[in-house]
């Protein structure tokens, strides 16, 4: 597998142990964490088991969360990924530091993410073509249900978006 993308300004690369502190602090910024479905507060042995959980699922074909990285620095700002990789659907998820929002850089992981959904699922091992691609939106999270809009993702219901490839 191609363990990372350099995009224009970011990288993307699967997520590593090393990397808990820095999504821990991510994960545990008030901004992020009031739309996101974990449970709070998190501890670093929560982050920990994430990121073992998404490696675990990455060697079993259903899961791969990247980290963004600023390509000029190497620090993660984020992370974006795939989860319940089946059939011809598989779920979105990211995150993103509040320091950065507003930059661009979630919709430069995310073009890349549906340009390329179905080589990054086959560098997973896994022989499934894409159709749909689901995202869980809170109700609250006015920006990236406009994120998602830009992106032609549908409004399904409540927080359910969906993208038909």
């Amino acid at each position: 597998m191609n363990n990372e993308f350099a995009l224009s300004r970011i990288i993307l690369k699967p997520i590593k142990h090393r990397d808990c502190s820095a999504l821990w602090t991510i994960l545990s910024e008030p901004l992020v964490a009031q739309f996101n479905d974990y449970a709070v507060p998190l501890t670093r042995d929560d982050v920990k088991q994430l990121i073992q959980d998404d490696i675990t699922g990455m060697y079993e074909g259903n899961t791969l969360r990247f980290g963004m990285y600023l390509l000029n620095t190497s620090t993660l700002i984020g992370c974006i990924g795939l989860y319940d990789i089946e059939e011809d659907t598989a779920w979105l998820g990211f995150e993103l530091s509040p320091n950065h929002w507003g930059n661009g850089y979630m919709s430069e992981a995310l073009a890349f993410m549906l340009t390329n959904i179905n080589a990054i699922v086959t560098q997973l091992g896994n022989e499934l073509s894409i159709a749909n691609l689901q995202a869980k939106v809170a109700v609250e999270n006015s920006q990236c249900q406009q994120l998602l809009r830009r992106f032609k993702f549908t409004h399904v219901a409540s927080e359910h978006w969906l993208y038909k490839f």
